[in-house]
């Protein structure tokens, strides 16, 4: 495996955690009923385990879908910069 192959299995490893991580902010945040879309406790769980198959099926998604699947997961988990390569190439 050469260093290309390893740093996008690594993306994609670190994708598939977040995405699981929202999926279980999605289950267990109290405030769910002000987010849109949940506004019943009832769809939290549907909504996480749609989250944890799309996690384990990113790497053959469409890039532009994976894209969006793990923004909404950086989203949902709170972290501000999803990806690290965006953020150096406004740097350049």
């Amino acid at each position: 495996m050469n260093e290309r192959d390893r740093r996008a299995a690594d993306r994609l490893r670190v994708e598939q955690t977040t995405v699981r991580d929202a999926a279980g902010v999605i289950r267990s945040a109290p405030e769910l009923h002000t987010w849109a879309g949940l506004d019943r406790a009832e769809l939290a769980d549907p909504l996480a385990a749609l989250l944890e198959l799309l996690a384990g099926n990113l790497a053959a998604m469409d890039p532009h879908t994976r894209d969006h699947i793990v923004n909404v997961a950086y989203d949902c988990v709170g972290q501000p910069m999803q990806q690290a390569r965006i953020r150096r190439s406004r740097r350049r």
